[in-house]
């Protein structure tokens, strides 16, 4: 019986860990999604001539990578929704995320290219990109407002005697 519930807390424990570990790349895809990088030593690292063209993809390959990567945590995340919402927490957002996967692999929604003598010159960032990061973003924050209880240990209530 004791082997029986350490094996399953090592479970709990391994899924904890693999949504943490998401939660993380969520983080780096946010970020990159958002400025082309992910540190200032990193930008400085890009040579000037190529940052017109480096960041911008990078900012659309990582918002790709962004909303992939919740739609799997999505799924994972199945059974740490609250009891009584459960089912529809994944349908909601599910359907909250499936405008964006839809249209995620039409690059032209998001990026222009500038060429010149049939040589790309620049990547532009559309407006489109910015307000589906900011769209992804809000997704994400709801989930972590929604697992909180799996992610954050209660604070003790203090007796007063």
């Amino acid at each position: 019986m004791e082997k029986e519930n350490f094996e399953s807390t090592n479970i709990h424990l391994d899924w904890l860990k693999n949504i943490y570990g998401q939660l993380k790349m969520l983080q780096d895809f946010e970020r990159i999604a958002r400025e082309g990088c992910r540190s200032l030593i990193e930008y400085l690292q890009i040579p000037l001539e190529y940052q017109r063209v480096v960041i911008p993809d990078a900012q659309y390959k990582n918002m790709r990578f962004f909303a992939m990567e919740l739609d799997i945590l999505i799924s994972n995340l199945s059974s740490a929704f609250k009891e009584k919402d459960k089912g529809n927490k994944v349908k909601e957002y599910k359907k909250r995320l499936e405008p964006i996967l839809r249209s995620i692999d039409n690059r032209h929604l998001f990026l222009r290219e500038k060429k010149m003598n049939n040589k790309l010159i620049e990547i532009q960032v559309l407006p489109f990109l910015n307000t589906t990061v900011k769209f992804l973003i809000s997704i994400k924050s709801d989930i972590i407002l929604d697992i909180g209880h799996i992610l954050y240990l209660p604070e003790e209530v203090k007796k007063t005697w």
